[in-house]
């Protein structure tokens, strides 16, 4: 059947609407799928994952731990380090029961050399030691009357003793100024006159040897010597090896005025020969 012009065109605008229709459909469904997408990432990047706390990062609690160590650290540093107080232990028991073997007033006691003898009165006893040899810094005092020389010239041999005086009573010995004089005198000795000494506070020094055993002088002239303790000094004089020396321990003791009581006196000797 022939159509018509008029015809022909209405069947061709319908066409053209239906066409359109489904373009318009379809971009309609592309661009709806578009935006879902988008949306579902957008909120996907904004939500934190479900295992991590909100505003918490991954290794936080490691480096707070690290922090907390260091600010210990740093605090145990700040803090003073208190040192411990030592005890008074034995070393301090034995300093004070070593001073008590020596008199507050006596010098330091010194034991150099050898002991040659022991000298025992009845409540004290005098350690007799050799120190050594030592040549004569100058002319001693006693001169010689056949030549008007001196007995013991600048340079000669002189030999250093050291008398040790101990107390082995059970009572307190009062003693003068003169403690136990002690004395040597070689068997031979011709003069009347005791044997002769220098003075020499270097040489003194030098062997260790106290020239007085009184190290700080008492006012009431009392120098008392309680039960085992001990005082040292000693002398020098000719050196000699061909003779005996006689050593005479002299103990005077004092009452309580500090007068010396003669009826008590105690000498005692032994002799020696010196190597």
């Amino acid at each position: 059947m022939r159509m018509t012009l008029p015809k022909r065109r209405m069947l061709a605008a319908a066409a053209g609407a239906a066409l359109a229709l489904g373009l318009t459909a379809c971009s309609s469904d592309d661009g709806g799928t578009d935006d879902t997408t988008g949306t579902a990432n957008d909120e996907s990047g904004d939500q934190p994952p479900e295992d991590q706390d909100d505003g918490e990062e991954p290794g936080d609690a490691v480096d707070d731990s690290d922090d907390e160590e260091g600010e210990e650290t740093a605090e145990d540093a700040d803090d003073p380090v208190e040192e411990e107080e030592e005890e008074p232990g034995d070393d301090a028991a034995d300093g004070a029961e070593g001073d008590s073997d020596t008199p507050e007033w006596a010098a330091a006691v010194t034991t150099p050399g050898e002991k040659v003898a022991t000298i025992e009165g009845s409540n004290f006893e005098a350690e007799i030691y050799q120190v050594g040899v030592a040549q004569s810094t100058k002319d001693g005092l006693l001169v010689d009357p056949d030549n008007n020389q001196p007995v013991l010239a600048e340079g000669d041999d002189i030999v250093f003793v050291n008398y040790v005086v101990t107390n082995t009573s059970d009572e307190v010995i009062p003693m003068s100024s003169s403690l136990v004089s002690m004395s040597a005198e070689y068997e031979d000795w011709p003069y009347l006159q005791g044997m002769d000494t220098i003075t020499d506070n270097d040489l003194y020094d030098e062997v260790d040897v106290n020239s007085d055993g009184v190290g700080a002088r008492q006012d009431d002239g009392i120098y008392p010597l309680s039960p085992g303790q001990s005082i040292s000094y000693g002398e020098n004089f000719m050196y000699r090896t061909d003779a005996a020396v006689i050593f005479e321990a002299t103990l005077t003791p004092v009452d309580e005025a500090g007068d010396l009581v003669s009826d008590e006196q105690q000498e005692v000797t032994t002799e020696v020969t010196l190597s």
